[in-house]
């Protein structure tokens, strides 16, 4: 299999990792689901195994907290917020929800942008906002269980704090090697806060995995977070700009693919839709944007939710 790859041109290769780290990305949804631990539990666990994975796969060590400077905090708060705001998205809505909803996120880089970048979004990114918002909206028509409007809550601070996260990747003082040490920094900080948490709620059985769930973490810190991001690494190198976000976009799609096939959760209609017009509207953004000027940073090829 390795020699196959290896046989391949270059820019094959590259397509072929980004849509293994798209796929990996993907399954984020199905595992989450899947493991009995409630959000607080998940998150705990899957952030200490992805910081171990990130930190051997990348070779980068989070800084010391009181070394760290203010980018790599406000990086790793943001990062810390994303993953645990779409945990527990995954857990209280379904899948479909939580992932379209997060997926926003590429948008209100446009408007933090204006403020963290000094950025003035054009005439197209603001009519993009203007209908990704209007397909937010489906996702709270009809009758909603109150354990569905606080999930569709969560996804959306989710995006919001994933998009900061991206809008600080773009400020120039950020360096090659900020982004692994940021992502690992936020993890640990997860591990440290929910550990004091969860102990403190004193019910063990919510945050102390089985066998099956315990696999079911590994796979997500080291394979759908950890794996991923070298996949990701290695093929933005290789291919456009515009590839990678294309490909990218097949995360939120299968996302709730995987969750219907191995768990029967159906998403509703009104979500089907909204979430339909929020990937036509970050598509088009991404065309337009990409034939308007150069390639972005490889760090910010592809917006996806690393969630």
């Amino acid at each position: 299999m390795r020699q196959r790859f290896d046989a391949l041109p270059g820019h094959q290769q590259g397509l072929l990792a980004v849509l293994g780290a798209a796929v990996l990305w993907s399954s984020g949804g199905l595992f989450i689901k899947w493991v009995e631990l409630d959000a607080l539990g998940v998150t705990m666990w899957r952030s200490l195994f992805a910081a171990i994975a990130i930190a051997a796969l990348t070779r980068t060590l989070a800084p010391l907290p009181w070394r760290a400077g203010w980018l790599t905090w406000a990086l790793a708060v943001s990062y810390a917020l994303m993953l645990v705001f779409f945990v527990s998205a995954t857990k209280l809505t379904t899948a479909a929800n939580a992932i379209f909803l997060q997926y926003t996120a590429p948008l209100y880089v446009l408007v933090f942008g204006r403020f963290l970048l000094t950025e003035r979004p054009s005439r197209v990114d603001l009519a993009c906002v203007g209908v990704a918002f209007g397909g937010m909206g489906l996702f709270f028509v009809g009758r909603l269980e109150t354990d569905d409007l606080w999930g569709n809550v969560c996804a959306v601070t989710s995006g919001a704090a994933f998009a900061v996260f991206l809008t600080l990747l773009r400020r120039p003082e950020c360096g090659a090697t900020t982004r692994p040490r940021a992502m690992t920094f936020g993890n640990l900080l997860l591990v440290v806060s929910l550990a004091a948490v969860n102990i403190g709620r004193g019910e063990a059985s919510a945050f102390t995995p089985g066998a099956a769930d315990l696999a079911g973490l590994l796979f997500l810190g080291v394979l759908q977070i950890g794996l991923a991001y070298v996949f990701f690494g290695f093929g933005i190198q290789h291919v456009q700009a515009l590839e990678a976000s294309l490909i990218g976009m097949l995360e939120p799609v299968l996302n709730p693919v995987w969750v219907f096939i191995f768990l029967g959760e159906t998403p509703g209609w009104w979500a089907v839709a909204g979430g339909a017009i929020i990937v036509a509207a970050v598509t088009v953004r991404t065309v337009i944007a990409e034939r308007r000027r150069p390639a972005t940073a490889p760090e910010l090829a592809v917006l996806h939710s690393e969630a």
